[in-house]
């Protein structure tokens, strides 16, 4: 039992918009981005475990800045296992889905409220600013904060609720109010 400590892997995947988003080109203009963070024990395969449909992911929602959150990944010791070209459906496109297996929990924290923040922002004018916050932020204030976060997305999860999104953001918003990042 001992040997048993839980990973923390996250991959990116393409959900189809209702309607195409004009201001875009390529896979942005049918689809939207979602990250998914995945607790797994040390002797599962987290790629077998991501890719499988039947297991869950701990926390999932809709980001901007892809490239950003896998450097600050990188940042908090992260490794890439792999990254799968995957083309969905009715689309022409490709992307690339990077699975990134996170060194501790207290990374996954980091990164989640990196996420959730950065994705409240319309331009990545701010993103290193963040960067350095979060990096630099308490350690129980940010397992009290991501707390929040992971509670109201199974909160509002199973009770369907269309705007489950807009209530994990405000966890990020509060982020910026605080430290006068909204400015």
């Amino acid at each position: 039992m001992s040997g048993y400590k839980p990973q923390y892997v996250f991959t990116f995947k393409a959900k189809r918009r209702k309607r195409p988003n004009q201001r875009y080109n390529g896979i942005l203009r049918s689809h939207r981005f979602y990250i998914s963070y995945f607790s797994l024990l040390n002797s599962q395969d987290p790629i077998e475990v991501t890719s499988n449909k039947i297991n869950e992911p701990k926390i999932e929602f809709p980001i901007r800045f892809m490239e950003t959150l896998l450097r600050f990944a990188k940042d908090l010791g992260g490794k890439v296992l792999e990254v799968q070209r995957v083309k969905p459906p009715k689309s022409e496109s490709h992307y690339e889905k990077p699975f990134v297996l996170l060194p501790n929990e207290l990374a996954f924290r980091r990164h989640l409220l990196f996420a959730l923040t950065a994705s409240t922002y319309r331009k990545p004018g701010k993103l290193n600013t963040l960067k350095n916050l979060i990096l630099n932020l308490n350690a129980n204030f940010l397992n009290v904060l991501s707390s929040i976060a992971l509670d109201r997305y199974f909160q509002f999860k199973n009770a369907s609720n269309p705007s489950l999104y807009w209530y994990m953001y405000r966890v990020g918003r509060a982020i910026k109010v605080l430290y006068n990042l909204d400015r």
